[in-house]
Protein backbone atom coordinates (compact mmCIF):
# COMPACT_ATOMS: atom_id res chain seq x y z
CA UNK A 1 0.00 0.00 0.00
CA UNK A 2 1.80 3.01 -0.71
CA UNK A 3 2.29 5.93 2.20
CA UNK A 4 1.69 9.62 0.67
CA UNK A 5 3.95 12.09 1.99
CA UNK A 6 1.89 13.69 4.72
CA UNK A 7 2.10 10.17 6.45
CA UNK A 8 5.68 10.23 6.02
CA UNK A 9 6.50 12.16 9.59
CA UNK A 10 4.24 9.89 11.45
CA UNK A 11 5.81 6.81 9.54
CA UNK A 12 9.13 7.98 11.07
CA UNK A 13 7.96 9.06 14.36
CA UNK A 14 6.52 5.59 15.03
CA UNK A 15 10.34 4.22 13.63
CA UNK A 16 12.14 6.02 15.96
CA UNK A 17 9.60 4.75 19.57
CA UNK A 18 10.11 1.19 17.96
CA UNK A 19 13.69 1.44 17.68
CA UNK A 20 13.82 3.55 21.61
CA UNK A 21 11.96 1.03 22.97
CA UNK A 22 14.14 -1.48 21.51
CA UNK A 23 16.94 -0.24 22.86
CA UNK A 24 16.20 0.91 26.12
CA UNK A 25 16.94 -2.87 27.83
CA UNK A 26 20.34 -2.72 26.97
CA UNK A 27 21.45 1.15 27.18
CA UNK A 28 19.55 1.85 30.53
CA UNK A 29 18.46 -1.00 32.37
CA UNK A 30 21.46 -1.24 33.75
CA UNK A 31 21.47 2.24 35.12
CA UNK A 32 21.23 3.37 38.66
CA UNK A 33 19.55 7.06 37.40
CA UNK A 34 19.71 8.78 33.91
CA UNK A 35 19.93 12.61 33.51
CA UNK A 36 17.00 13.58 31.20
CA UNK A 37 19.22 16.61 30.37
CA UNK A 38 21.61 14.08 28.36
CA UNK A 39 19.10 13.79 25.56
CA UNK A 40 18.97 17.29 24.82
CA UNK A 41 19.57 18.18 21.49
CA UNK A 42 22.15 21.12 22.00
CA UNK A 43 25.34 19.31 21.83
CA UNK A 44 24.12 18.26 18.06
CA UNK A 45 22.78 21.87 17.72
CA UNK A 46 26.06 23.53 18.36
CA UNK A 47 27.84 20.21 16.29
CA UNK A 48 25.74 22.03 12.90
CA UNK A 49 26.43 25.36 14.14
CA UNK A 50 30.03 24.56 13.69
CA UNK A 51 29.27 23.05 10.19
CA UNK A 52 27.76 25.82 8.86
CA UNK A 53 29.55 28.17 10.18
CA UNK A 54 32.87 26.51 8.39
CA UNK A 55 31.11 26.24 4.96
CA UNK A 56 31.02 30.45 5.40
CA UNK A 57 28.30 31.87 2.31
CA UNK A 58 27.36 28.15 2.01
CA UNK A 59 24.87 26.84 4.93
CA UNK A 60 23.87 24.02 3.25
CA UNK A 61 26.55 22.05 1.95
CA UNK A 62 26.38 18.57 -0.20
CA UNK A 63 28.05 15.42 0.70
CA UNK A 64 31.59 16.44 -0.53
CA UNK A 65 31.74 19.59 1.02
CA UNK A 66 30.43 18.38 4.35
CA UNK A 67 33.46 15.88 4.18
CA UNK A 68 35.68 18.32 3.82
CA UNK A 69 33.83 20.76 6.59
CA UNK A 70 34.06 17.52 9.16
CA UNK A 71 37.78 16.44 8.24
CA UNK A 72 38.41 20.54 9.32
CA UNK A 73 36.77 20.33 12.41
CA UNK A 74 38.83 17.13 13.11
CA UNK A 75 42.17 18.40 12.83
CA UNK A 76 41.40 22.28 13.86
CA UNK A 77 38.94 19.95 17.74
CA UNK A 78 37.89 23.75 18.76
CA UNK A 79 35.21 25.16 16.79
CA UNK A 80 33.29 27.37 19.24
CA UNK A 81 29.49 28.62 18.16
CA UNK A 82 29.26 32.21 18.97
CA UNK A 83 25.84 32.65 16.91
CA UNK A 84 23.82 29.84 18.06
CA UNK A 85 20.45 29.79 19.87
CA UNK A 86 21.37 27.35 22.04
CA UNK A 87 24.28 27.01 25.02
CA UNK A 88 25.78 23.97 26.56
CA UNK A 89 24.71 23.07 29.94
CA UNK A 90 27.58 21.13 30.74
CA UNK A 91 31.21 20.56 29.74
CA UNK A 92 30.41 18.22 27.05
CA UNK A 93 33.52 18.05 24.70
CA UNK A 94 32.48 17.34 21.03
CA UNK A 95 35.35 16.41 18.31
CA UNK A 96 37.88 15.99 21.00
CA UNK A 97 41.48 15.29 20.13
CA UNK A 98 44.89 14.92 22.36
CA UNK A 99 47.10 18.09 21.45
CA UNK A 100 51.08 17.73 22.47
CA UNK A 101 51.41 21.18 24.20
CA UNK A 102 55.06 20.09 25.17
CA UNK A 103 57.82 22.50 24.29
CA UNK A 104 61.08 21.99 23.97
CA UNK A 105 64.12 23.30 25.60
CA UNK A 106 66.98 22.42 23.81
CA UNK A 107 67.80 25.83 22.49
CA UNK A 108 68.34 27.24 26.31
CA UNK A 109 70.37 26.36 29.01
CA UNK A 110 68.46 23.59 31.28
CA UNK A 111 70.63 24.60 34.42
CA UNK A 112 69.27 27.67 34.27
CA UNK A 113 65.49 26.95 33.99
CA UNK A 114 65.94 25.32 37.98
CA UNK A 115 67.63 27.61 39.93
CA UNK A 116 66.63 31.08 37.73
CA UNK A 117 64.59 32.29 35.03
CA UNK A 118 65.22 31.79 31.52
CA UNK A 119 66.67 33.93 29.61
CA UNK A 120 64.61 35.98 27.68
CA UNK A 121 64.92 35.66 23.89
CA UNK A 122 63.99 39.33 23.05
CA UNK A 123 67.22 40.23 24.64
CA UNK A 124 68.99 41.32 21.90
CA UNK A 125 66.00 43.58 20.23
CA UNK A 126 66.30 47.44 20.69
CA UNK A 127 63.26 48.86 22.42
CA UNK A 128 62.83 51.53 19.50
CA UNK A 129 61.92 49.82 16.60
CA UNK A 130 61.40 51.35 13.39
CA UNK A 131 58.41 51.73 11.47
CA UNK A 132 58.34 50.07 8.11
CA UNK A 133 56.54 47.79 5.91
CA UNK A 134 55.55 44.37 7.35
CA UNK A 135 54.80 43.13 3.86
CA UNK A 136 56.14 40.01 2.07
CA UNK A 137 59.79 40.90 -0.36
CA UNK A 138 59.12 37.96 -2.14
CA UNK A 139 55.35 36.35 -2.79
CA UNK A 140 54.39 32.48 -2.48
CA UNK A 141 54.27 30.35 -5.01
CA UNK A 142 50.63 29.93 -5.00
CA UNK A 143 50.14 33.93 -6.02
CA UNK A 144 53.84 33.99 -7.98
CA UNK A 145 52.02 31.44 -10.24
CA UNK A 146 49.33 33.34 -10.48
CA UNK A 147 50.50 36.83 -11.46
CA UNK A 148 52.56 34.88 -14.27
CA UNK A 149 48.77 33.53 -15.23
CA UNK A 150 47.66 37.12 -15.44
CA UNK A 151 51.02 38.70 -17.31
CA UNK A 152 49.63 36.14 -19.97
CA UNK A 153 46.69 38.22 -19.77
CA UNK A 154 47.85 41.38 -20.15
CA UNK A 155 50.52 40.29 -22.43
CA UNK A 156 47.50 39.63 -24.94
CA UNK A 157 45.86 43.03 -24.49
CA UNK A 158 48.94 45.02 -24.86
CA UNK A 159 49.72 43.02 -27.95
CA UNK A 160 46.92 44.32 -29.85
CA UNK A 161 47.98 48.05 -28.60
CA UNK A 162 51.61 47.75 -29.97
CA UNK A 163 53.31 48.08 -33.54
CA UNK A 164 56.75 47.39 -32.90
CA UNK A 165 57.83 44.31 -33.57
CA UNK A 166 61.04 44.03 -31.58
CA UNK A 167 58.78 45.93 -28.48
CA UNK A 168 55.94 42.40 -28.99
CA UNK A 169 58.56 40.07 -28.78
CA UNK A 170 59.81 41.38 -25.62
CA UNK A 171 56.95 40.69 -24.17
CA UNK A 172 56.80 36.63 -24.47
CA UNK A 173 58.84 34.06 -24.55
CA UNK A 174 58.64 30.33 -25.43
CA UNK A 175 57.42 27.75 -24.24
CA UNK A 176 60.63 25.66 -23.70
CA UNK A 177 62.54 28.03 -21.47
CA UNK A 178 58.87 28.48 -19.15
CA UNK A 179 58.69 25.04 -18.25
CA UNK A 180 62.46 25.32 -15.85
CA UNK A 181 60.37 28.03 -14.01
CA UNK A 182 58.30 26.87 -11.53
CA UNK A 183 56.53 30.16 -11.23
CA UNK A 184 55.09 29.21 -14.76
CA UNK A 185 53.42 26.21 -13.57
CA UNK A 186 50.22 26.82 -13.46
CA UNK A 187 50.46 28.74 -16.89
CA UNK A 188 52.14 25.27 -17.97
CA UNK A 189 49.22 23.12 -17.03
CA UNK A 190 46.64 25.04 -18.17
CA UNK A 191 47.85 26.02 -21.48
CA UNK A 192 46.66 23.86 -24.33
CA UNK A 193 48.17 25.84 -26.88
CA UNK A 194 46.55 28.89 -26.67
CA UNK A 195 47.52 31.04 -24.02
CA UNK A 196 50.46 33.74 -24.20
CA UNK A 197 53.51 33.15 -22.14
CA UNK A 198 55.24 36.26 -20.54
CA UNK A 199 58.92 36.94 -21.16
CA UNK A 200 60.75 37.29 -17.43
CA UNK A 201 60.49 40.88 -17.96
CA UNK A 202 56.74 41.32 -18.10
CA UNK A 203 56.58 39.38 -15.15
CA UNK A 204 59.27 41.49 -13.34
CA UNK A 205 57.00 44.53 -13.84
CA UNK A 206 53.63 43.04 -12.42
CA UNK A 207 54.83 41.82 -9.88
CA UNK A 208 56.82 44.91 -8.59
CA UNK A 209 53.07 46.54 -9.53
CA UNK A 210 51.18 44.12 -7.48
CA UNK A 211 53.83 44.79 -4.32
CA UNK A 212 53.20 48.51 -5.04
CA UNK A 213 49.37 47.93 -5.09
CA UNK A 214 49.57 45.70 -1.84
CA UNK A 215 51.88 48.39 0.03
CA UNK A 216 49.37 51.30 -1.01
CA UNK A 217 46.05 49.32 -0.07
CA UNK A 218 47.98 48.03 3.49
CA UNK A 219 47.88 51.84 4.60
CA UNK A 220 44.70 52.04 6.68
CA UNK A 221 45.31 55.99 7.00
CA UNK A 222 45.13 56.48 3.55
CA UNK A 223 41.85 58.75 2.46
CA UNK A 224 42.14 58.56 -1.30
CA UNK A 225 42.04 56.18 -3.67
CA UNK A 226 45.08 53.92 -5.18
CA UNK A 227 45.81 56.35 -8.35
CA UNK A 228 47.85 54.79 -11.34
CA UNK A 229 50.55 57.62 -11.21
CA UNK A 230 51.70 56.29 -7.84
CA UNK A 231 51.98 52.65 -8.95
CA UNK A 232 54.14 53.27 -11.96
CA UNK A 233 56.44 55.74 -10.46
CA UNK A 234 56.98 52.88 -7.58
CA UNK A 235 57.83 50.47 -10.40
CA UNK A 236 60.18 52.54 -11.97
CA UNK A 237 61.81 53.37 -9.10
CA UNK A 238 62.09 49.94 -7.96
CA UNK A 239 63.84 48.98 -11.36
CA UNK A 240 65.34 52.00 -12.00
CA UNK A 241 67.53 52.07 -15.14
CA UNK A 242 68.00 48.53 -15.62
CA UNK A 243 66.85 47.13 -18.95
CA UNK A 244 63.88 44.56 -17.72
CA UNK A 245 62.10 44.15 -21.43
CA UNK A 246 65.95 42.72 -22.92
CA UNK A 247 65.49 45.77 -25.38
CA UNK A 248 69.02 46.37 -26.23
CA UNK A 249 70.24 48.80 -28.84
CA UNK A 250 66.46 48.90 -29.32
CA UNK A 251 66.09 51.81 -26.44
CA UNK A 252 69.23 54.02 -27.70
CA UNK A 253 67.41 53.88 -30.81
CA UNK A 254 63.74 54.94 -29.78
CA UNK A 255 65.01 57.31 -26.56
CA UNK A 256 65.24 60.51 -28.86
CA UNK A 257 62.20 60.28 -30.33
CA UNK A 258 58.24 61.02 -29.19
CA UNK A 259 57.41 58.11 -27.26
CA UNK A 260 60.61 56.09 -25.78
CA UNK A 261 59.49 52.68 -26.17
CA UNK A 262 60.78 51.20 -23.11
CA UNK A 263 58.89 53.99 -20.96
CA UNK A 264 55.96 53.08 -23.44
CA UNK A 265 55.74 49.46 -22.40
CA UNK A 266 56.32 49.94 -18.75
CA UNK A 267 53.31 52.07 -18.73
CA UNK A 268 51.40 49.72 -21.08
CA UNK A 269 51.49 46.58 -18.55
CA UNK A 270 51.33 48.57 -15.49
CA UNK A 271 47.98 50.49 -16.52
CA UNK A 272 46.69 47.10 -17.36
CA UNK A 273 47.71 44.94 -14.62
CA UNK A 274 46.31 47.74 -12.57
CA UNK A 275 43.24 47.65 -13.96
CA UNK A 276 42.56 44.07 -13.39
CA UNK A 277 43.57 44.47 -9.71
CA UNK A 278 41.46 47.72 -9.40
CA UNK A 279 38.38 45.77 -10.62
CA UNK A 280 39.22 43.03 -8.30
CA UNK A 281 39.31 45.30 -5.23
CA UNK A 282 36.40 46.72 -6.24
CA UNK A 283 34.56 43.76 -6.38
CA UNK A 284 35.88 42.24 -2.84
CA UNK A 285 35.05 45.36 -1.28
CA UNK A 286 31.69 45.32 -2.86
CA UNK A 287 31.58 41.93 -1.78
CA UNK A 288 32.29 43.09 1.95
CA UNK A 289 29.77 45.76 2.35
CA UNK A 290 27.37 43.21 1.36
CA UNK A 291 28.22 40.64 3.22
CA UNK A 292 25.71 41.17 6.54
CA UNK A 293 22.65 42.32 4.09
CA UNK A 294 22.49 40.63 0.49
CA UNK A 295 22.92 37.25 2.11
CA UNK A 296 19.97 37.28 4.49
CA UNK A 297 17.62 38.70 1.99
CA UNK A 298 18.62 36.28 -0.88
CA UNK A 299 19.48 33.60 1.18
CA UNK A 300 16.99 30.71 -0.19
CA UNK A 301 17.52 32.42 -3.75
CA UNK A 302 21.28 31.59 -3.58
CA UNK A 303 20.69 28.08 -1.68
CA UNK A 304 18.39 26.94 -4.33
CA UNK A 305 20.60 27.96 -7.24
CA UNK A 306 23.21 26.09 -5.94
CA UNK A 307 25.95 28.87 -6.08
Amino acid sequence: MPVSKWCLSVLGFVVNIDTLMSMVPVLLEGQRYILTYRFSQDHLELLFNSIRASGGWNNNPNASQFKYIFRKLMARCGVVSRSGNVTAQDDTESLTATIDTSTSLSAVDMSSAAGGDLPSPFADIPALVHDHSYLPIRFSGLVDNALVYISGFVVRRALKQLACDVCRASLVTDAASAIKDQSYHLLTLRNNGGLVIPSEGTVRVVREAESAIRQASANCRRSQPIKLKEVEYIVRKRIGSEDVFVLGEHISDTQYGIDSHNHTLLTLVVSLFFKIRLNHIAKMTTLSFQINSMRQKLNKTVLFKGH
